[in-house]
Order: C-alpha cells, then sequence, then structure tokens
C-alpha cells in the first residue's frame, strides 16, 4: 500500500483534513464518520511530506486506539513510519517524566493504581474517630475529580457530595495526609503524573522547547474527553507545535471524571487562528438509524450542528419495544437472539449495550438460561482484578522493598493478618535496607508460610525472567487464593493467569512490566482476542466508543434511565445523558432494537434556575415515524375454574375468631 492509495480512498472533507496545511485545526467526526481513518491519513501524510516520523506524537485515550493507529500507518507507509509515536496522555507523561527526571527533581518513584489510592485513604479515614467521613472510594473520587478539573476544592464538595460539606475541613486533612503519605512514599498516582508535567510545562519554556524535539506534531484523538487538566497539557504547546485535534461534541460522555466538552466548544476562542473542520458522512450506518440519533441531538437546547447523512443509504427503521418489567426485557432479547441465530445469523454480530454492569445483570442471567454464549466489556481489568493484583504484589514488593501498599496487599492474604497489623509491619520495613532484611524480620512473624518466603528469595534471582517470576508468586499463593477466593468462581480467576503470563512474555523485567499495566489495565478481550470468537457482546454504553455490530439492543431506555434519575433537574447532566444515548444508538450498522420497561413513557420537562429546558425523558416524543413500536402485553393468566361441590353431610365450618 502507498500513500497516495490511502489519500485516494478519503472523502473530500477527510482529504481536506488529513492534508491541511493550518498550524492548528479541530476536526469535529461524527459517529462512523472515519475519525481513525483521517488521523491515520494525517500523520501518513505529514511522513510522506518529509516530517520526521519520531516528531510525531499521536495522543489517545486507549492502548488499543494507540496500536491501532501505528499499525495502520505502517501498513501504507512500512518502514517509512518507523519511530512513530502514539501513546495515552498518562504515557506520554510518564516518558517525559523519566526523560527529563532532573527537570521535575523526582528521584525514583512508584505509580500507584486505584486500588493503591482506596487502599490509603482507608487507613487515613480510619484515623479519624470523631467524624463519619465519606468512604475511602468517594474520597478518592473527590480528590481526583478536583485535580482533573481544577477547580476549587469547596465548589467540588458541594457539587459531589453536598450533605459532607460541613465536614469540609477533616475531609482536607485526610487528604492532605494523602499527598503527604504519597511524598514520604515517592508514590504517584494517575493525576500526579498528568499533573507534574502540565504545570512544569506551563512554567519552564526551556522543557516545553526539549520537548518539541520529539514532538513538533500533536494529533489528539477524542478530545471532547479531555478534562482541564490536559488542556492545560496542550496549552503550552499552542503557537509552537502543529495542534491536529480530532473530537465529537456529542459524544462526551466522561463528565462524571472530569471531562469538559468546552475544550471542543471553546477551542476557537482558546486558539484563535484554529481551523474548524466537520466530517458528517457516515459509513457506518443505514440513514434510519441515523435519523433517530439526529433527532435526539436536534431536540436539545444546545446547538450540535450535526446531521449525520448515511454514505450506506437507506434501511431497516429501528424498533422500540416496551416490555413491563427487567425480568420480560431480557427474556425477549435472549429469545430475539436466538430466533436469528436459528436463521442464519452469528452470534458475534449482535451486541446489546447497558449502562452499566449492575444493569446487565438480568440480561446476562437470560443469556445463560437461554445457552447464548456472549462476552461482557465494561468491568474490571484483568490486572485490576483482585486475585491478580495478589500474585502482582509479591512481583511488586521485589521490584522495590519498600513498597508499603504492595506489602499490605501481600500480607493482608494471610489468615488471621488485618489491615492494622500489615500496616504496622509494613511501616518497619520502610526502615530496612534490602529485601532480605524484610525477609528476616517476616519469618518471625509466624502467619507467613515458610513457602512464601522462599518464593520472594527465588524471586530476586530471576527478575528478567517475568513469566516465570510469576509462575513461582503464583505457586506460593495458590492454596491461600483457592481458600480466600473459594465462593467467588475461582476456577475462572484460574485462568486469567494464563492470560497475565502472555502479557508477561513481551518484557524484559519486573518492574517494567507492572508499570506499563498498572499505568494501562488491559481488558480481559485484548488478550483473549474475544472479537474472533462467535459470541454475543454485553458491553457497557462508556465501554462501547469505537465499537459497531450489524444488529445493536439498547437495552432499558426507560424512564428514570435516559436521563437518568440521579441526573434530573441539572441542566448539564441531562445534556451528557442525552449524549450518552447518542453514543449507544451510533453504534448500530443495520438494526437498532430499543428496549424499555414500564408501561410508563412519558415524564415532564422542567425548567432549571436559569429558564433552560431540563428534558424529563428523551423518548417522551419520539416521532412515531422514526421506528417501530411494539407494546408486549402480558398475555390472560385466567384461572381454570374447576367443578367441585360441596359433599352431603359436611357441616359448614366456622369462619373466623374462637371468642371463646
Amino acid at each position: 500500500m502507498t500513500i497516495q492509495r490511502l489519500l485516494d480512498e478519503l472523502n473530500p472533507e477527510q482529504y481536506q483534513a488529513a492534508t491541511t496545511t493550518a498550524q492548528n485545526t479541530l476536526v469535529l467526526a461524527g459517529a462512523g464518520c472515519g475519525k481513525t481513518k483521517t488521523i491515520v491519513a494525517r500523520a501518513a501524510y505529514l511522513i510522506s511530506q518529509g516530517v520526521p516520523p519520531e516528531q510525531i506524537q499521536i495522543m489517545t485515550f486507549t492502548r488499543r486506539a494507540a496500536s491501532e493507529i501505528v499499525t495502520r500507518v505502517e501498513q501504507y507507509l512500512g518502514i517509512q513510519a518507523q519511530g512513530l509515536h502514539a501513546s495515552t496522555f498518562h504515557t506520554f507523561c510518564l516518558s517525559i517524566l523519566r526523560r527529563y527526571a532532573k527537570a521535575f527533581d523526582l528521584g525514583q518513584f512508584n505509580v500507584i493504581d486505584r486500588d493503591d489510592q482506596v487502599l490509603m485513604f482507608r487507613l487515613l479515614r480510619g484515623k479519624d474517630k470523631q467524624h463519619e467521613l465519606p468512604k475511602a472510594a468517594q474520597l478518592l473520587d473527590l480528590y481526583s475529580y478536583t485535580r482533573n478539573t481544577q477547580t476549587k476544592f469547596s465548589e467540588a464538595l458541594a457539587k459531589h457530595l453536598p450533605d459532607m460539606v460541613e465536614l469540609k475541613e477533616p475531609i482536607i486533612a485526610v487528604m492532605k495526609a494523602y499527598e503527604s503519605q504519597k511524598r514520604e512514599r515517592a508514590y504517584l498516582d494517575y493525576d500526579d503524573i498528568l499533573e507534574y508535567v502540565a504545570k512544569y510545562l506551563n512554567q519552564s519554556e526551556a522543557l516545553v522547547d526539549q520537548v518539541l524535539y520529539r514532538c513538533r506534531y500533536l494529533l489528539v484523538d477524542e478530545m471532547q474527553d479531555t478534562n482541564p487538566l490536559q488542556w492545560s497539557l496542550l496549552k503550552p504547546f499552542i503557537g509552537k507545535a502543529h495542534l491536529f485535534c480530532v473530537g465529537d461534541d456529542a459524544q462526551s460522555i466522561y463528565g462524571f471524571r472530569g471531562a469538559d466538552f468546552q475544550n471542543i466548544h471553546a477551542f476557537q476562542q482558546r486558539v484563535p487562528d484554529a481551523q474548524i473542520l466537520t466530517l458528517a458522512r457516515n459509513y457506518r450506518s443505514t440513514q434510519e438509524i441515523l435519523d433517530i440519533s439526529n433527532w435526539l441531538l436536534k431536540i436539545s437546547p444546545l446547538d450540535y450542528q450535526k446531521e449525520l447523512q448515511a454514505y450506506r443509504g437507506k434501511g431497516l427503521a429501528p424498533q422500540l419495544h416496551t416490555l413491563a418489567n427487567e425480568f420480560e426485557e431480557a427474556n425477549w432479547i435472549a429469545q430475539d437472539l436466538k430466533k436469528r441465530h436459528k436463521k442464519g445469523s452469528a452470534w458475534q454480530d449482535h451486541m446489546i449495550l447497558v449502562r452499566s454492569g449492575f444493569a446487565g445483570r438480568q440480561i446476562e442471567s437470560a443469556l445463560v438460561a437461554a445457552d447464548i454464549p456472549y462476552q461482557f466489556i465494561g468491568g474490571v481489568k484483568l490486572l485490576e482484578s483482585a486475585h491478580v493484583k495478589d500474585v502482582l504484589s509479591m512481583l511488586r514488593i521485589v521490584a522495590n522493598h519498600k513498597d508499603e501498599l504492595a506489602w499490605m496487599r501481600f500480607l493482608t492474604l494471610w489468615n488471621g493478618v488485618g489491615d492494622v497489623g500489615a500496616s504496622r509491619l509494613a511501616s518497619e520495613f520502610l526502615q530496612f535496607d534490602t529485601l532480605e532484611d524484610c525477609l528476616t524480620r517476616l519469618k518471625k512473624f509466624s502467619k507467613v508460610p515458610a513457602i512464601a518466603i522462599a518464593a520472594f528469595q527465588q524471586l530476586l534471582q530471576i527478575q528478567h525472567l517475568v513469566s516465570k517470576s510469576l509462575e513461582v508468586a503464583l505457586t506460593a499463593l495458590q492454596e491461600q487464593l483457592e481458600h480466600n477466593y473459594r465462593n467467588q468462581d475461582w476456577s475462572r480467576r484460574q485462568r486469567d493467569f494464563e492470560l497475565v503470563k502472555q502479557l508477561a512474555e513481551r518484557h524484559m523485567n519486573v518492574a517494567a512490566f507492572i508499570e506499563e499495566y498498572v499505568l494501562e489495565p488491559i481488558s480481559h478481550s485484548e488478550v483473549e482476542r474475544e472479537k474472533d470468537k462467535d459470541v454475543v457482546t454485553l458491553i457497557t454504553i462508556h465501554s462501547a466508543k469505537g465499537t459497531e455490530r450489524q444488529v445493536c439492543y439498547v437495552a432499558n431506555a426507560s424512564v428514570g434511565q435516559f436521563p437518568h434519575a440521579r441526573s434530573q433537574g441539572d441542566f448539564d447532566e441531562v445534556e451528557e445523558e442525552r449524549r450518552v444515548l447518542y453514543v449507544a444508538l451510533t453504534r448500530a450498522q443495520n438494526e437498532l432494537i430499543i428496549t424499555r420497561q414500564n408501561l410508563f413513557t412519558w415524564v415532564k420537562d422542567q425548567l432549571d434556575p436559569l429558564g433552560r429546558v431540563v428534558t424529563g425523558y428523551f423518548l417522551s416524543d419520539l416521532p412515531s415515524g422514526l421506528c417501530h413500536e411494539t407494546l408486549h402485553r402480558r398475555g390472560d393468566q385466567r384461572q381454570k375454574v374447576w367443578s367441585f361441590e360441596r359433599e352431603d353431610g359436611i357441616e359448614k365450618p366456622k369462619i373466623g375468631i374462637d371468642w371463646d
């Protein structure tokens, strides 16, 4: 393949974007309009025009997206594309921290993940005996949201935990203790990685110039999902690097973690010389599917200025099925899938979109009962799974014997060891110079078996053999893990370790393996390549961006779900809910099937304090011409009347209380 062939495959709008000479460009790419292809073409075109590939940095939100873009550019350019960089924001920033460590005044540090953070907050929260503080996970969410949105803490607290405003000072005390403990232990969390780089870049022209040697061209994917902290990361490059951002304001659905779609809406105000281009020709869906999606945006008080047109033309009208409850809905979906499969459709051509893993449980039960093979996407990532992290705790300790959180996780695996005892012992280990010293102390701690201590000594010798290290750790922990997870599907959990070993084989040392997958956890399906198997995909909408199937079911599009009840009355949150539904609807290629529960299908809109209309239920006034609607009524279940007469001679019994 050649660059000319790639350019010939583009439509006029894509070609204009890929070959633009503007220094700063924002491409508004509608769902299914070839966003990734345009980014691939842009990178390939720059290289073909003489830009060294190592000076191009592509920023994505997932490892998979980064890998796909580089692979596709290489397919067209071959060795000419060697050196092209594509990574997530966090990996990009981590590479800067590692490469220019002296500029940040950082020594050796360890990256901690969400579970580590929750554990730290839990221990620190527990020290405050006077107040009923929010749960550790809530504290972490509030802390991270405040940093990512760059807002004042009091504003974030009032928004996320309004009932806890009076506890502002003790909450701040816990968070300050968390930050102090991070500094003492040389930990960096996900937000630190971004904020260190963003703030130093905004203060140091010299550092910006150093980074520019490696990224004179910045290509940013999914711009609508960036948050204020990530925008501050891009800001120092405006006017110095070439900025090419691609996104869709109608697919901005991560506001709960700080994403700000104003990064798209206000792009031209922030970058005055920016060129704004639009991609509106959809290659995924038929026009009928796009019509209902376009309608959803058109009735919004926000002006999305989006009218997608189907390259494929007309097809089947979407279906809307109203059922009595979640049980009937799940059963109907399962039976409809079976009918389609009997007629020759492959399972893998079907996808069911749900709000959350919890929301999909009833459908999962129905699929299992109907013996329908499926995969679930959107739950816990492979290396975020508790049993996997238990084994990795041993590898983390070998990589850094002062990793207090890893010691905490390892020690609390064993019977009779709680948080307090583990924390006390882990604090002792921080004073020791070597792992051997820690193991000498550990031998006096009778609750950890000798086989585990011996495994540590063996792991010290084989750190360069990552897959072998995993085997040694798993063997040492096998019996205890089987006991700990005896009622939690241990046989399935065991299979996960084979997938982890596959990942481990790609790495030359334990520390690099741990850091890569702590920063960017990988899903089971990414390792197993489930897309190659004939299974139905059950997926959360927030995990579904970029996916598509011939037939898509959008489940439980009911009153109280779109928008969700917790968003009622809040204009911005309701509009984000609209975008969530829009993402779900635009996954379908040939057939879109919407199901909802409860026969109550209309809700009155509200006005917010600014006089803006806050929609009560998105499908309340759905025009009948946009879909075929079916109301499923339960069949008459009349009892059969049996003929039976009272026997002669039987005394009529007394009915009522015996009053003595």
